[in-house]
Formats: C-alpha cells, sequence, structure tokens
C-alpha cells in the first residue's frame, strides 16, 4: 500500500498557499473576485520572503499563518518558530485559518482553471501513481480533501487514488487505519512525506517511511533526520519506486 502527503510530494502549490494565507483575513467574496493573477503580484516581496522560511517548518494550513507576522523574518530554528506560533492567540489562529480555507473555496469556485495551474506535479509523480494504480494508493494530507481530488483530476490522476483523509494533523493514526481497513499490518504501508515530524511519527509504526528530499525541509530536520537515522527518498528514484 502506497500513502503519500500531498503538498510538497505530489504537487508544489507555493504561492498559491501564500496567497490563502496573506489574504485569510479579507473577505472571500471580493477576493475571488479578483484575477488571481493580480492577487498574487500584490503580496509583498517582504511577506513572500517569510512565508517561504516558515513554508520549511509548516506542517498545517493553521502553521503558515506565523508568515503573516514580521518578527517572521528573525526566525532561524524551529524554536524561533514554534514561539512565534504560541504567541498567536487562539481564537485568532482558528479565524485565520478557517478565512484561509475560505478564500480558497472561493478561489477554487470562481477561477477554477487558474486555480489548479497553481499546482504543479512533481516529476515523476504521474507515472509514480499510474504505476500503483489499483493497490490501494491513497493521500493524506492537511490540505482539504475536495482540493485535493479536484487537483487529482486536473492531471487526469483521480482514478489512481482510493482514498483522500484531507485536514489530517495526525498522519500516524491515518496511516494506520488505512492499513487496517485493507486488512494489512502497518509494514505493508509505503509512506512518503516531506516533514520529518510526520515521517518519523508514521516510522514508528513499522511502516516504510521515506522523507521526501524534493519537498520543504529545515537544517533542523536534516539534523533530526540524521540523529534518526531517517531514510530519504529523492525524486530520481521514484522511476523504480514500488510499493
Amino acid at each position: 500500500m502506497l500513502v503519500l502527503d500531498f503538498d510538497g510530494v505530489i504537487a508544489d502549490a507555493f504561492t498559491e498557499c501564500a496567497l490563502v494565507t496573506y489574504y485569510a483575513d479579507h473577505d472571500p467574496g471580493q477576493i475571488a473576485a479578483k484575477p488571481i493573477r493580480e492577487l498574487a503580484d500584490a503580496m509583498p516581496r517582504s511577506f513572500l520572503d517569510r512565508f517561504r522560511t516558515v513554508r520549511r517548518y509548516a506542517r498545517l494550513l493553521e502553521d503558515f499563518m506565523v508568515a503573516r507576522s514580521p518578527a517572521a523574518e528573525a526566525i532561524r530554528t524551529n524554536d524561533d518558530y514554534e514561539a512565534l506560533l504560541s504567541r498567536i492567540p487562539p481564537k485568532k489562529l482558528s479565524a485565520l485559518t478557517a478565512g484561509a480555507t475560505a478564500v480558497r473555496a472561493a478561489l477554487r469556485q470562481e477561477q477554477p482553471d487558474t486555480w489548479l495551474d497553481m499546482h504543479t506535479l512533481y516529476p515523476g509523480i504521474h507515472e509514480l501513481l499510474h504505476r500503483h494504480r489499483g493497490r490501494g494508493t491513497s493521500i493524506v494530507t492537511a490540505k482539504d480533501a475536495a482540493s485535493v481530488w479536484e487537483i487529482l483530476a486536473h492531471y487526469r490522476l483521480e482514478n489512481t487514488v482510493v482514498e483522500v483523509i484531507g485536514d489530517c494533523s495526525d498522519k500516524r493514526t491515518a496511516v494506520l487505519r488505512l492499513a487496517d481497513n485493507d486488512g494489512l499490518p502497518a509494514e505493508a504501508v509505503t509512506f512518503i512525506d516531506d516533514h520529518i515530524t510526520n515521517a518519523l511519527a508514521v516510522r514508528d509504526t513499522g511502516a516504510r517511511s521515506l522523507w521526501a528530499w524534493w519537498g520543504y525541509h529545515t537544517e533542523d530536520h536534516i539534523e533530526r533526520a540524521i540523529a534518526r537515522r531517517q531514510r530519504r527518498v529523492y525524486l530520481p528514484e521514484l522511476a523504480t519506486l514500488t510499493a
């Protein structure tokens, strides 16, 4: 059984994720009425630089909201990032996350083609999914499931995946459930994620867990991976990878 993360493993959606984060406190309808290209061009370079840093640490949509703070310019370690995240009041964080979700949904509905084009498949992913078609391939992601299904359909990959578990913050439990539903032990699962925390959590179940080197990571993540002897997987390996 093959289980994949989405953003940072199957597709790169840096600009889309930055955009919904930046406009999270705006009215979704008013935002969706403007061309996506115009919205993207209006994002300040300073915000994009902060988002580029934060994206390497974030696991969930709510984590992206750290980039909205100018203090994110000073992030150098995971402790720096976690400290900034903890300073956002829970109610404000929830409201911003809900707002980002609503903006994403509005853009998806009002400008579907342009929104879909903001998601670029990594090389080798199309072939990997087709090669594992019919083997119980699933996606476990922090992104909402509806968005993932639409992007898969855009690339004619919807028939290569049997299930998408979206808005997922506990990938360990999700992987165990997927395996159990198919009557398989965790050891029968090959899991790929670009965030070291997820890769290690799933590896501890006994699954074959691979850390996607082409995704987003930090020096802290590399140190953790080395300390835990976490196996990396590189894009060229996808051509022969089987699960």
